[in-house]
């Protein structure tokens, strides 16, 4: 078969098993913000989801922040939860838990968009839902808010299992390390007894750290939790995340730092875990967490546990293609995109079968189709991330990635219409065979070190911290034959080349030249835990320069001196002015530099009142920069 007539075939494949789909949308650019006199503050929506007569295959929450149109983005990374609950049911169930970022430096049009999977709760979104979205905090709600969409996006189709009841194990929010009242009083075990037609059950957990006692818990501090069944231990987790590689950044506020097991602008991923129920039998789930006491206990753990119960899988060979990760232009896989390389998926497996092997097929609209026979052992109910072993790659600056999953165990796949996704191939960034890694140390060079890749892993230059001094320029020059690369530029501290709260460490700065000395890459210092760049080297595509200018202004907190970082690859009339933050008509310093292309300036603001400031950057009287400026006692 021809690569035209196979790619025909193909298509029309895809358009034969397309998912059907519908969407439940309660919440719709709905501006939601704080009730100071409270601490919280409800938005209850009804919301109308499919009867129970129709099949639900999947059900994913997207979760879509703006700023609002006439406030500024909040600030504060605030506990928001959505519930829900039936009309024909009293209960009220916890079906997405997020915690808000530092929205302080996020400009007008700044929007992001998160995912997880609520099917588990498919049961009860079913007819009239009341969808209630409560946002936390106190900071003022007058001129500070969100602008929130809630979008249920619904796929029909056979259930991988038909869900029999939902029970509720634990809902509070319990004191961690108080004597008079451990949180034992609260975790205690509890039996329930399984229905006749239930074959396996799932508990489901949503679970953060908050508080702040001598210890740093349980906002900062690393405990682990151990589930339960039947008496014996059966999952231990380390309630710890690592915020330093965030998809959204950089963020206000101390967006960088760990915590216990979440981070600001993050949407909770729940734990799950499933247990081999028998019908008919009464078992005991229990969470325990790690012995912790102190003095002048302050710490929370917000925890809500659910078990589902569910009957038989309904089908042997079941495999799902849960999302393409690399290439894609979906801003959760931001760091790791533009791309071009060995392709990255996630598959589950839906049939109660282990998975050993399945044929893939992938290609970038208008190129070759590549075909994979898989190989490997995935349990009923697990994901697994395979990364493919042919490079993509296409000239157009954009095209149509397809995968196609098949022959799930040599076998026809029970539910086709999930075997298939497309995303978006954004093509890399081509540059010159010879390139320049320009880097500008901090004061802790020992921190960092970077290197170049190729797709396969084959290292063709790396530089570790040894003998790197603090504040000084590295100019590294590198020969690069054509071929897929990534540069890699990483912190061990994951506090990037600059970071407010670490201002004593000062800033550095890394971007990517020509051999003339133009930039072809600006990099954000405040990075948090690494950088990768991907990147194509095209000798028949003539590269382009980055011609947006790198502006980067330190410390943000301040006695008075700061410093603009200004690089450029043109000429222009720059002007930069400080502004009062509340009131931008008001300019207290005004500076003009006429063709005006790179240099580091500084000023000293210690004689303004001791308040926050912005500074602007205006190129050729268009605003191109905006900072916030904090001008401490």
């Amino acid at each position: 078969m021809n690569k035209n007539l196979l790619l025909i075939v193909l298509l029309i494949s895809f358009l034969s098993y397309s998912q059907q789909k519908t969407h439940v949308i309660s919440h719709q650019e709905e501006v939601i913000v704080t009730d100071p006199s409270k601490g919280s503050n409800s938005y209850k929506r009804m919301a109308l989801f499919p009867g129970k007569d129709k099949k639900i295959r999947r059900i994913i929450l997207n979760l879509t922040f703006e700023c609002p149109d006439k406030m500024r983005c909040a600030d504060w990374d605030y506990v928001d939860h959505i519930k829900a609950r039936s009309k024909n049911d009293s209960t009220v169930y916890e079906i997405a838990r997020m915690l808000t970022p530092y929205g302080g430096r996020f400009q007008k049009d700044w929007h992001f968009k998160w995912q997880v999977d609520v099917t588990d709760f498919s049961k009860i979104l079913r007819d009239k839902v009341e969808i209630d979205y409560i946002h936390t905090g106190y900071e003022d709600n007058k001129t500070r808010g969100w602008k929130v969409t809630v979008d249920f996006e619904i796929t029909y189709g056979n259930p991988v299992a038909n869900p029999i009841a939902i029970h509720k194990i634990y809902d509070g929010n319990f004191k961690y390390g108080d004597v008079s009242d451990p949180i034992e009083n609260y975790l205690t075990p509890k039996t329930i007894k399984a229905n006749s037609k239930t074959d396996f059950s799932i508990i489901k957990v949503h679970q953060t750290g908050h508080g702040m006692d001598a210890n740093g818990c349980g906002e900062f501090c690393s405990k682990y939790r151990d589930i339960l069944f039947n008496g014996e231990l059966v999952n231990r987790k380390n309630l710890w995340m690592e915020c330093g590689d965030n998809p959204l950044y950089p963020q206000a506020g101390t967006w960088i730092f760990d915590r216990a097991n979440w981070c600001p602008g993050y949407l909770l991923q729940p734990d799950e875990l499933l247990l081999n129920t028998e019908p008919n039998e009464a078992f005991t789930v229990e969470l325990n967490m790690e012995p912790y006491e102190t003095e002048k206990p302050s710490a929370n753990e917000l925890l809500t546990t659910y078990l589902i119960e569910y009957e038989k899988p309904n089908a042997t060979n079941d495999v799902t293609l849960l999302d393409i990760i690399q290439p894609s232009v979906s801003l959760a896989h931001s760091r790791k995109n533009p791309f071009g390389g060995l392709p990255v998926i996630r598959v589950k497996n839906n049939g109660k079968a282990p998975l050993k092997k399945m044929d893939i097929v992938y290609f970038i609209e208008g190129e070759k189709p590549e075909k994979f026979k898989w190989t490997g052992n995935i349990p009923f109910n697990q994901t697994a991330i395979i990364t493919l072993p042919t490079e993509v790659f296409n000239k157009k600056t954009s095209a149509n990635f397809y995968v196609q999953l098949s022959k799930p165990n040599g076998k026809k796949d029970a539910f086709k219409a999930d075997n298939n996704l497309k995303s978006i191939y954004s093509r890399p960034n081509i540059l010159p065979e010879s390139i320049i890694v320009y880097y500008e140390t901090n004061k802790k060079p020992n921190e960092n070190s970077y290197s170049i890749k190729d797709s396969f892993g084959n290292i063709f230059f790396e530089k570790d911290s040894v003998n790197m001094k603090p504040n000084t320029i590295y100019r590294d020059t590198i020969n690069l034959k054509q071929g897929h690369y990534s540069f890699v530029f990483d912190d061990s501290k994951g506090n990037g080349l600059e970071f407010w709260f670490n201002a004593k460490d000062g800033r550095g700065n890394v971007k990517l030249l020509d051999t003339l000395g133009n930039a072809i890459k600006h990099f954000d210092s405040d990075f948090g835990s690494h950088l990768i760049y991907n990147f194509s080297v095209q000798p028949d595509i003539e590269y382009e320069l980055d011609n947006t200018p790198s502006i980067a202004m330190f410390p943000s907190r301040t006695l008075g001196p700061i410093t603009l970082d200004y690089f450029s690859n043109n000429e222009a009339h720059v002007k930069v002015l400080i502004v009062d933050q509340e009131d931008e008509t008001k300019v207290y310093e005004t500076h003009n530099y006429y063709n005006f292309k790179r240099g580091v300036l500084n000023y000293n603001l210690g004689y303004l009142p001791k308040k926050r400031y912005y500074i602007k950057v205006l190129i050729d009287d268009k605003e191109a920069f905006k900072n916030r400026i904090r001008l401490k006692e």
